[in-house]
């Protein structure tokens, strides 16, 4: 596999882009599960990561951080970012930064062109999202970083 999709969701709304986008390019999309962000996929061939998550407080969740903390990277690999969010402030760059900070003390390097979207919230409020839309928009983002 040289395109992996790696993603954190507690809502669904980050599954919903993750599984968009992996089938649109026809690869897998693995969700990390527990705290502990444990890696579930080995990431030997890959040239294109699609990292995933939702933001809670500016935070990317943390099984996605614990991953990025954990798992082991080869040069030359590419990280892209998507993100669902609630639509709070500058969040989503927080978010980002974090996650480009975490991938640097790892010496790879997180691509500035990030998607998000937003995600349906409790109750509610933005129901019904990520749509159609959105998916749309995601999967043609994903297919311009090939």
């Amino acid at each position: 596999m040289d395109i992996a999709v790696i993603y954190s969701s507690h809502r669904g709304n980050t599954e919903k882009v993750a599984q968009a986008i992996a089938t649109h390019l026809g690869c897998s999309a693995v969700k990390l599960t527990g705290t502990s962000g444990t890696q579930t996929s080995s990431l030997d061939d890959c040239r294109l990561v699609f990292l995933g998550t939702g933001i809670r407080g500016g935070e990317p969740y943390i099984e996605l951080q614990n991953y990025i903390k954990t798992a082991e990277f080869k040069a030359g690999v590419r990280f892209v970012l998507f993100m669902t969010w609630a639509g709070g402030g500058a969040s989503n760059k927080l978010a980002y930064e974090r996650v480009k900070l975490l991938l640097d003390t790892k010496g790879q390097r997180l691509e500035a062109d990030y998607f998000i979207c937003l995600g349906q919230t409790f109750g509610f409020t933005r129901r019904g999202r990520p749509n159609a839309d959105d998916l749309d928009q995601a999967k043609n983002w994903a297919q311009q970083k090939l």
